[in-house]
């Protein structure tokens, strides 16, 4: 597939970006052209060579509709997974590798609504997680950060009482 500056994208692990530059460089001798991508959350900049945008993976940021979807399936998502933390943990990165937003989102209610008790490689797979599902979700509405973080947490958090409480500590 074809993208332009401007346009909205997905990378898988990392996030949705929009495509700011076009450049050529030179690395081993050879020139190739690369996308500028940057991130909307971070400073983030990444450079996406252009000849492999399906091989790693890129897709376009979901739309409008598609993201109150996502948010309204958000609270109806089943979070029970494994109990040995570590084949958890690398479920979750295959996850978050394959680039669905549904199974990200997933990782990100998951991991947020046990975070207490999470180890520091879950604490960092919760934040990337959350991070992508923010970023597609920034993209797709043209919202804020925190616009999209409160719908994200609204969507997580809506489900009972005790999630209400855990929401306002």
């Amino acid at each position: 597939m074809s993208y332009s500056i401007g346009d909205k994208i997905v990378y898988p692990m990392h996030g949705a970006g929009v495509i700011v530059d076009k450049v050529d460089r030179k690395i081993m001798d050879e020139i190739r052209c690369y996308y500028v991508v940057k991130s909307p959350i971070s400073e983030m900049v990444a450079m996406l060579p252009v000849d492999n945008m399906d091989g790693i993976g890129i897709r376009d940021v979901i739309t409008d509709s598609e993201a109150d979807e996502l948010l309204d399936e958000i609270k109806t998502m089943d979070t029970e997974e494994t109990s040995n933390w570590n084949k958890r943990y690398r479920e979750n990165m295959e996850k978050l590798k394959d680039g669905s937003i549904y199974e990200i989102a997933q990782i990100a209610k998951s991991l947020m609504t046990r975070d207490k008790s999470l180890s520091t490689g879950e604490r960092k797979l919760m934040i990337n997680a959350k991070n992508a599902v923010l970023s597609e979700i920034m993209l797709a509405k043209n919202i804020s950060l925190v616009q999209a973080e409160n719908a994200l947490k609204e969507s997580i958090y809506c489900n009972s009482a005790e999630d209400s409480a855990v929401k306002e500590e």
